[in-house]
Order: structure tokens, then C-alpha cells, then sequence
């Protein structure tokens, strides 16, 4: 137990932040005062605490980078749920962002969609079966989802066909994380 200076309360020590400079190594104040501390002095100074960052982030852009990096590479499964729950959350946002970046990057956009639409070619079958896939097309616009293929067209294991039995409906958002990894049943 130890006494909170800001509160005047008695409180767990599991409350307290840690503080190496004093005695027992921890802060004098629990964390719930803390937090308001720090929220009232950002409220009084946000001007101020904005541009020392922005100064930091200009000077330090290749240490920043580094360090999220090497965050990132430690756990990267926390940050795909990151990123994946962002953009669930920001779709007009991410819709913004992936027009000016297409628009800035043509020669790669256009280099996917050849490079796609030739595995495409190479992946139809003998017996494709052109209406239903058309069906499956239409309805996936018409109800604001991406086509997915099942197995995918380009994958380091195995190439699936584009054909009917091979496609299914997802949302965008998750089809893009699914990325060409992985399927159901995969081997």
C-alpha cells in the first residue's frame, strides 16, 4: 500500500507508476492522478508539445523508422489487427489515401493489374464457366464486396484456377489482409 499525494488516498501498489528516482521506485502520485496530470498540462500546451514533435519527427525520420520497424517485427500480429481495425473504422479515410497513392504511383498500379489480369488468362480452365463468374461479379458490386479467390491465382505453393468453384465473396478489407497467403484446407 502506499499513499497517493495528489488523492490523499491509500491505494494499492499495482496503482502507482514507476519512478526510479524515488526510494521504492515508484511515483508519488497512482496513475489515475497521473493521467489527469498529463491530460491537463497537454490541454494547457498542445501547441506547444505538437511542434516539439514535429521537430523530433523531422530530425529523427531514419531513428523513427527504425524503431517502428523493429516494433513491428517483434509483434507483428498485434499490428495487422491494428491496421485492419483502422481501416474497418476509417473507410473513407483509406478510399482517400488509396486514390492519391494510385495516382501517384500509376507505373506500379499498372504493372499489378497487367501482371494479375495475365495470371488471370493463364489460370481459366478448358471448361470455365463464363456466366456464373459474371454472376458472381455483378453480385459482389452490387452488394459492396471483392471477389476472392479461394485458392489463390499467384501464390509460392500452388497456383488455384479462376473458375466458379474457386471464388467467393469477402469483405474488401479482409480480402486484402488475406492477401495470397493462405486458404482454407491449405496444405
Amino acid at each position: 500500500m502506499k499513499y497517493c499525494w495528489t488523492c490523499k488516498n491509500i491505494k494499492a501498489l499495482d496503482l502507482f507508476g514507476k519512478n526510479k528516482s524515488k526510494p521504492d521506485g515508484l511515483s508519488c502520485e497512482c496513475k489515475d492522478c497521473k493521467k489527469i496530470q498529463d491530460k491537463n498540462y497537454y490541454l494547457k500546451n498542445a501547441e506547444k508539445i505538437k511542434e516539439k514533435v514535429s521537430k523530433y519527427r523531422k530530425n529523427n525520420f531514419e531513428k523513427i523508422k527504425i524503431c517502428k520497424k523493429n516494433s513491428y517485427e517483434k509483434k507483428p500480429k498485434k499490428y495487422k489487427v491494428l491496421k485492419s481495425t483502422w481501416q474497418k473504422n476509417n473507410l473513407d479515410k483509406k478510399k482517400i489515401y488509396n486514390k492519391i497513392y494510385d495516382s501517384k504511383n500509376l507505373d506500379k498500379k499498372a504493372s499489378l493489374c497487367a501482371n494479375y489480369r495475365a495470371k488471370k488468362r493463364k489460370a481459366i480452365p478448358p471448361w470455365f464457366e463464363k456466366e456464373l463468374v459474371k454472376t458472381v461479379y455483378k453480385k459482389a458490386k452490387q452488394w459492396g464486396f471483392a471477389v476472392d479467390h479461394i485458392v489463390p491465382l499467384k501464390s509460392d505453393i500452388v497456383c488455384g484456377l479462376h473458375c466458379w468453384s474457386n471464388l467467393q465473396l469477402l469483405d474488401p478489407i479482409l480480402n486484402s489482409s488475406k492477401s495470397n497467403k493462405y486458404w482454407v484446407d491449405m496444405p
